[in-house]
């Protein structure tokens, strides 16, 4: 019999322990075993897959690379596992399916309340699950099957054999500060003058962090420091109400904060352009609903987008 017919959940958790703590002593008493128990297992394990999947050298209890790409696949099946338990307790109540889509703050304003409506007018009976968050945070939910799509800033292709990348629409940056800011009024400016100022960064691993600073670096300046940080837009927006503070957000997010008289964007020259773009993993199956909520954004995007 295959190896892979006789694994069980549990030992791919066990191996997750193992992988994460590198340390087979912690890993036993983590998940309920003794050492010599821990080291039968790995060694039974090694032996049905024919590979080494540990090694010790001068850095400690290392994974090797077969190691690496297992740990892909079981945490991919720890993680369908814990949504198909949702999903079950979902279709008990009615529901016909279960979608949980990843999504960064750019997002949030106009595509996905108008993909939404979009897809619960055709398919009312499904659940959709929406999780707002840094595009940092919703990746690792994405490679291990907790999401079905991430729709996210992004600045380039994503390159990864795991997931797949469309680009929706191009989106560019906006710098903008609250109505009563002294520069709100200001017909011309230039990187140099609202560096001086008090900002409200991006979280810094986000995509918007990233195109602030390469606008800061074509100007040739330095990037400003940043006394808050945060990737929520709404906070973002409440905090440029008081004093001087600025902030970068997406164009269409600037729009949708400036319709509300919250903020003003200002007069810069921009020349970085990223965009909206929806992932998804690799090798998970396209269901009908799956391709229903894609082509549902996609519709809504290109409308955006004209």
């Amino acid at each position: 019999m295959d190896w892979t017919q006789r694994v069980r959940v549990r030992q791919l958790m066990t191996l997750i322990v193992l992988y994460e703590s590198r340390n087979m002593t912690s890993a036993a008493a983590a998940v309920g075993m003794s050492q010599p128990a821990m080291s039968k297992w790995l060694y039974d394990l090694e032996a049905d897959i024919g590979a080494k999947l540990f090694a010790r050298t001068t850095r400690g209890f290392q994974p090797t690379h077969v190691c690496d790409e297992l740990i892909v696949h079981a945490r991919a099946v720890i993680g369908e596992m814990e949504r198909s338990k949702r999903t079950i307790e979902l279709a008990v109540q009615g529901a016909a399916a279960s979608l949980v889509i990843g999504i960064s703050p750019p997002a949030a304003p106009s595509l996905m309340p108008r993909t939404v409506h979009r897809f619960r007018v055709a398919h009312p009976t499904v659940h959709l699950e929406i999780r707002e968050n840094s595009m940092d945070m919703l990746l690792p939910q994405l490679r291990i099957g907790q999401l079905d799509f991430c729709v996210v800033r992004v600045e380039k292709p994503i390159v990864d054999k795991n997931i797949r990348y469309e680009l929706l629409y191009r989106e560019e940056m906006r710098v903008v500060v609250g109505l009563k800011h002294p520069l709100a009024k200001k017909r011309r400016l230039d990187w140099r003058e609202i560096s001086q100022f008090d900002w409200i960064g991006p979280v810094a691993e986000s995509p918007l962090r990233r195109e602030l600073e390469h606008e800061f670096a074509l100007a040739g300046e330095s990037e400003p420091s940043y006394g808050i940080e945060t990737s929520s837009m709404l906070m973002m927006a409440a905090l440029l109400q008081k004093g001087t503070l600025v902030a970068a957000m997406s164009a269409r997010m600037a729009s949708y904060f400036e319709s509300l008289c919250q903020v003003t964007t200002l007069p810069l020259k921009y020349r970085k352009q990223s965009g909206i773009g929806v992932l998804r993993p690799a090798n998970a199956q396209l269901t009908p609903y799956k391709t229903a909520f894609l082509d549902a954004l996609k519709t809504e995007a290109q409308l955006i987008d004209n």
